[in-house]
């Protein structure tokens, strides 16, 4: 059996509008409130660490609620390896959320920021639409 169609509505059938209203036994104990609306970081932290010391400053910045850039180009390989290793374990600790932007260079959010990622072009040349 198909979708029902209607040619004067779009395609597709209204409803008829026929359908009864709920109805509540029980008042409303009190007034509804909306929640509160959550407003996004007031800031991002931007880290160029060159030693693995700067581990604990990226952990205070994602315990803090704070988005943090750790830009890892000054560290040598070992040592950048091992600061991701701890940035993945933070994360996932906090159940927040990571991104690589470039090479050796990524975007630790705690667990109520969002992270909206474009990875694809715009054109066929490769290159993002910047206008």
């Amino acid at each position: 059996m198909g979708a029902l169609r209607d040619e004067h509505h779009n395609g597709w059938l209204m409803p008829s509008g026929s359908y009864p209203a709920a109805m509540y036994e029980e008042p409303w104990e009190g007034e509804e409130t909306l929640p509160s609306v959550q407003t996004g970081p007031s800031k991002i932290v931007s880290l160029r660490p060159t030693g693995f010391e700067a581990a604990r400053t990226v952990g205070e910045h994602i315990r803090a609620s704070v988005p943090v850039v750790m830009d890892l180009t000054e560290m040598d390989d070992a040592e950048a390896k091992r600061m991701v290793d701890f940035a993945s374990g933070l994360i996932f600790g906090t159940r927040g959320g990571i991104e690589r932007i470039a090479r050796r260079v990524f975007l630790l959010t705690p667990a109520d920021v969002e992270v909206t990622v474009i990875d694809r072009p715009l054109d066929d040349s490769g290159f993002y639409n910047q206008s």
